[in-house]
């Protein structure tokens, strides 16, 4: 048997045994008017305790998206399709046993992708939008795969206190460390749509996302939360192959959290440090030095916070978003230092018809203002999920200056709109544009970014995107994504003949 099918029988016997052992001697017999569905306990309810301090549910969620693509264009090197489709399907399965302080949680996944375009990678410009991106990480057009997403136990109020402890593999999300439970919804909803995946991210929208190895733990009560990790990130992304970690890579996470309303009414604070550690045999170097390298040697240091708030303000609600953090360590043979920051302000008139919310914000992710330096200055992104960030991820945060603003609407109790513009420019024009998601293999000639040489230029790109997402019913969404981007100096540079690019998808979201 191989290292991956060994590892996910492993996985899976281990949480199958835990389950057992942990319901064993307690279940009485379980008619069937006992076996209820119930969406808001999470599944189907296979077995429920006298007391219903113990629960085992079984649910999942099914993902069907239709993509179709039309990237920049340019007759440079020998395959030029920047117009094609694809899809895929992704099924997610939820085991999960709950008792008063612990929680098992097994979540295969099954994916499925159908029509990968083979002939939209160039050998000079690099992959033609995501669907050159997955074929070249996946050599087929129709890749499939079955792997295990997450597998963990987590257990809280240790020794009678405020402690936890999490093991296993899991999603981590930076700036998701805490959930407002009193919320009502949107403190939650601004935190997981401007705040969270900066960083590091299970990358749920891509096909096949990504998942952690390691452990978790940290102090939680009313005022405060502190949550430590360390962690090998899965390969995934682009990248079918779920099962393998990547050993080579370590992140190591701490994050201080003052909780909504425990300092200041109505606002959050939080600080953090992440490092990040690649030792991976990879032999491509995504910065603007174009120099060879045999392995990947990075080990940085991120020291930053935020502060966010939602308050009642006139015939509304305002809110403010304050991110940032500065990055020291080793670029390879290179100091370095970098930093990022951004700010946002939002007001959402909450009595008008349709509530609209208007948003505007700044972005900026340091450049490399000279590669001969000895010093490397373009701020490093880990192993994030941009497409928060950018809703046609054609760049991510590294090296760029990003204004945009934002309008979201709720048509009816089941239709929600927005739509974003943004106008982008690189921070340093002798750097590159990049884009990517971080680690997604954990060997060979893909580091995870794509660096493109903009031609001296700053300007990026103006963009517009258009959601519509609906709601049928509790278990089930529909969502219509459109987005128009018009390249300026830098995209003209590297794709000469279209600078214009499009992106269509519709999906279908259901939850069991």
């Amino acid at each position: 048997m191989s290292d991956r099918g060994t590892q996910s029988t492993f996985i899976t016997l281990s949480i199958t045994v835990a389950m057992l052992f942990a319901t064993n001697g307690k279940a009485e017999t379980v008619k069937a008017k006992d076996w209820p569905y119930s969406f808001p306990k999470g599944g189907f309810q296979i077995y429920e305790s006298e007391d219903k301090n113990e629960r085992l549910t079984l649910g999942g969620s099914v993902l069907f998206r239709y993509d179709y693509w039309n990237w920049f264009g340019t007759n440079k090197g020998a395959n030029t399709n920047n117009d094609y489709s694809f899809g895929f399907q992704r099924t997610r399965l939820n085991l999960k046993y709950t008792s008063e302080n612990m929680e098992i949680f097994f979540q295969p996944q099954y994916v499925h992708m159908f029509g990968l375009p083979d002939d939209a990678v160039s050998n000079i410009t690099g992959p033609f939008g995501m669907g050159g991106l997955y074929y070249l990480h996946n050599p087929e057009e129709n890749p499939y795969d079955f792997g295990v997403h997450q597998a963990y136990f987590h257990l809280s109020n240790l020794f009678d206190t405020k402690l936890f402890f999490k093991g296993g593999r899991f999603e981590y999300s930076d700036g998701l460390e805490v959930q407002d439970k009193k919320d009502g919804g949107k403190f939650n909803i601004l935190k997981n749509m401007r705040l969270a995946d900066r960083m590091i991210s299970p990358f749920g929208w891509s096909a096949f996302g990504r998942s952690f190895d390691g452990a978790l733990a940290g102090w939680d009560d009313d005022r405060f939360n502190v949550t430590t990790s360390f962690f090998y990130p899965t390969q995934g992304g682009w990248e079918k192959d779920i099962d393998e970690t990547i050993y080579d890579i370590d992140i190591i996470t701490t994050t201080l959290t003052a909780k909504k309303g425990s300092l200041l009414p109505d606002t959050e604070f939080a600080s953090f440090f992440y490092n990040y550690d690649d030792k991976r045999d990879c032999t491509q170097r995504p910065d603007n030095e174009n120099r060879p390298c045999s392995h990947a040697d990075i080990d940085i240091q991120m020291y930053g916070g935020h502060i966010l708030d939602i308050y009642d303000w006139g015939p509304g609600q305002l809110d403010t978003l304050l991110w940032g953090g500065v990055q020291t360590g080793d670029w390879y043979d290179r100091d370095h230092e970098a930093h990022a920051i951004a700010g946002e302000i939002g007001y959402q008139f909450t009595k008008m018809p349709w509530k609209p919310w208007f948003r505007t914000g700044y972005f900026i992710g340091s450049g490399d203002s000279n590669p001969a330096d000895g010093d490397h200055e373009t701020f490093f992104q880990m192993a994030p999920g941009t497409r928060k960030y950018q809703l046609y991820p054609y760049y991510d945060l590294q090296n760029n200056r990003d204004f945009f603003v934002q309008l979201i609407t709720k048509p009816s109790k089941k239709l929600t709109a927005r739509m974003d513009y943004h106008i982008v420019k690189l921070d340093e024009n002798v750097d590159r544009w990049y884009m990517g998601i971080g680690p997604t293999q954990k060997s060979g000639n893909i580091s995870g970014y794509i660096p493109r040489y903009g031609g001296g230029h700053d300007a990026l790109s103006q963009e517009v995107s258009i959601m519509l997402s609906y709601a049928l019913n509790p278990q089930c969404n529909l969502v219509a994504f459109y987005d128009h981007v018009w390249g300026e100096g830098v995209v003209k540079n590297v794709y000469e003949d279209e600078n214009e690019a499009d992106y269509t998808s519709v999906e279908m979201q259901f939850k069991f």
